[in-house]
């Protein structure tokens, strides 16, 4: 009788039932397509839920109608072959938009009155400088009493494309092509006016106050039709000092705080010195 080695069996069971797998599964392809089970289902993202629906409105408001503004005029009986190196007071003096207090400054007639230093910056783009100056001149307590002028050539011509009222302590910069006058509007605000050329003039395109500490008035405007957007930057709160610590006290001494006075260092009794390092241990054969 002949008898079966008692693994045989066992072998090919686990053979059958690897077979019966290949052929349940088969060869899948690369990237074939695979039944991952049941999708998540999507969350609805939340939608407005207006708190009183059935108060009215009030009407929109009527959008203001479309000016156009002319083109700026060429500043009559003056032709310049460049504006770089040419003094402030040149087209200030051909400008027929200039109003008697600037006229007094530019003869000098007043007290504090200044003509800013000519400034050539490109901000058109055609890379021709435009030239830039400010006014500055004594005033009622209402009144701005500075501004600021940025002319452009055209051929020959000089052309106005600025005129902008500013506080007298004003600072301008410019970044890129893009003109920034920064002003004091309290002791705890500045207002920063961003003017950018459009078509044939310069243009506002972006105010906003920066509040630099507690306390400040962002409610005035120098131009109140056109303050354009405003934007309120909070101050940062200053760090709350935290008293520091006393020096430590001497060695040999202890500071015992009594009920009320200062605190008194008390001597500590000297003891016999240990030395607390481990000794080496010492090899032995």
């Amino acid at each position: 009788m002949r008898t079966r080695p008692p693994g045989t069996g066992l072998s090919r069971c686990l053979l059958l039932v690897l077979l019966a797998v290949v052929a349940a599964t088969g060869c899948r392809a690369p990237g074939a397509l695979e039944d991952a089970g049941a999708a998540r289902p999507v969350r609805a993202h939340p939608s407005p839920q207006p708190l009183w629906p059935d108060a009215a409105a009030g009407p929109a408001p009527a959008r203001p109608a479309a000016v156009e503004q002319q083109k700026p005029a060429p500043l009559p009986g003056l032709a310049l072959d460049a504006l770089t190196g040419t003094d402030a007071r040149t087209p200030l003096a051909a400008d027929p938009a200039l109003g008697p207090p600037e006229r007094t400054a530019l003869a000098a007639g007043c007290a504090h009155c200044a003509v800013r230093p000519a400034q050539y910056r490109d901000l058109d783009g055609d890379g021709r400088p435009e030239l830039l100056t400010a006014v500055l001149f004594d005033a009622g307590p209402d009144s701005p009493r500075a501004v600021l002028h940025v002319y452009a050539l055209r051929g020959r011509e000089v052309l106005p494309v600025l005129a902008v009222p500013a506080a007298p302590d004003f600072t301008a910069e410019t970044v890129g092509a893009d003109l920034v006058v920064h002003e004091p509007t309290g002791p705890f605000a500045e207002t920063s006016s961003t003017y950018r050329w459009n078509t044939d003039r310069m243009v506002l395109v972006d105010r906003r106050i920066k509040v630099l500490g507690p306390g400040a008035d962002v409610s005035g405007c120098l131009l109140a039709d056109a303050c354009g957007p405003l934007v309120v930057l909070a101050p940062t709160p200053a760090p709350t000092p935290v008293p520091s610590a006393g020096p430590a006290p001497a060695a040999g001494r202890t500071a015992v705080p009594p009920q009320d006075g200062p605190a008194r260092a008390t001597p500590v009794p000297d003891g016999p010195a240990r030395d607390t390092a481990r000794p080496a241990p010492t090899r032995t054969r």
